[in-house]
């Protein structure tokens, strides 16, 4: 996976708990898909930190950027609202996800977008990059407060120059906004259904995108099903997934012995040199392939470790795992092989992979 030493170009202070960090790229030529996030590097009071983050800028900016939030135990966000304006460089890997908009989706598609807290960021990359399609998307958007709301002011540009329908819910207030499409308390399936109902006209040909805190994304697919809509038109990306248990079934309790093919960069004279390496590795009864990898002192890149991010992705060559957790690759990329390391596990001795 590419990487890049990317500077600060601007911060801003979207709400007391968010900001925009904007990037500048130098030379790096960067191409990535509305929707998609990048890994960030971070030392974090001299820990070593990488989480995900996607885009809330569009292509077409000059300026990519992430918008990253306050969160309860957010060892890094929690860093980044507070001391961003004093980073001046960063370690960025190359865009990676598949929530996007297939080129397909746009030109004929109503689109719907779900929304909850910072889920908004990669929806506003999508958003942004929609400003001129002749069908103007519906946005579904629960913050707590209007001050509460990141792209406040964006998104009512965008929909009073009718690039955009939106209807918010305050979480947090018991009483009605005048001058905006809004209720005080939470979205419910009949409200959801109301205003899906008044403004797409063939809600079942219509695409669906969601991101959000998880009872709330669990809220708009439950709603999404009573409504028939088919599965392939729903699309979510996970910041917080619920993760499955690791119960897993393991022969005999025995440990297993997976081959691992992977590849190792040294600098001699200054000049940069790959070797391609292979280790027999032991796993213990319950333990993710990223767990035992990185005990061998094999370097796996990782950032969630929730099966969300994409980071630990492998070629599966042999043998047999389970993969309890997938919000990151796509049903093509697991049928060409590609697993999650962090979310598998080895059933059988004959498991051998690729690290790219």
């Amino acid at each position: 996976m590419k990487k890049y030493k990317w500077t600060t170009h601007q911060v801003i202070q979207e709400t007391k708990d968010a900001v925009t960090i904007f990037f500048s790229t130098d030379q790096d030529t960067i191409e990535y898909q509305p929707g998609q996030y990048l890994n960030i590097s971070c030392i974090v009071n001299g820990e070593p930190l990488q989480r995900s983050y996607s885009f809330s800028s569009a292509p077409a900016d000059k300026f990519p950027s992430i918008t990253v939030k306050r969160v309860a135990g957010g060892k890094m966000s929690n860093y980044l609202v507070d001391n961003a304006k004093n980073i001046s460089e960063w370690d960025i890997d190359a865009p990676i996800g598949n929530f996007i908009l297939k080129k397909h989706i746009i030109p004929d598609s109503e689109l719907v977008f779900l929304a909850g807290g910072s889920g908004i960021s990669p929806l506003f990359s999508m958003l942004k990059s929609l400003i001129k399609t002749a069908c103007p998307p519906l946005l579904l958007y629960s913050t707590s407060s209007p001050e509460d709301t990141i792209f406040k002011f964006q998104l009512e540009e965008m929909e009073k120059n009718k690039q955009l329908h939106i209807f918010h819910s305050f979480t947090g207030l018991n009483k009605e906004i005048k001058g905006i499409n809004s209720i005080s308390g939470r979205f419910s399936q009949p409200i959801i259904k109301s205003m899906i109902g008044q403004y797409i006209k063939q809600k079942n040909k219509a695409h669906y995108f969601i991101c959000g805190p998880v009872e709330l994304m669990q809220l708009y697919r439950e709603t999404l099903r009573a409504l028939h809509i088919p599965e392939s038109n729903i699309h979510t990306e996970y910041f917080d997934p619920v993760i499955t248990d690791k119960i897993i079934v393991i022969e005999n309790e025995e440990h297993k012995e997976i081959l691992v093919s992977y590849f190792e960069t040294h600098y001699r004279d200054n000049e940069e040199q790959t070797y391609e390496c292979t280790s027999l590795i032991d796993v213990q009864p319950g333990q993710s392939l990223l767990e035992a990898i990185s005990a061998h002192a094999i370097h796996v890149p990782s950032s969630c470790k929730k099966g969300t991010c994409g980071s630990s992705w492998a070629i599966q060559e042999n043998g047999q795992i389970k993969m309890v957790n997938n919000y990151a690759l796509s049903d093509e990329e697991v049928t060409e092989g590609k697993i999650l390391l962090c979310q598998s596990y080895p059933l059988d001795q004959s498991v051998s992979i690729v690290i790219a």
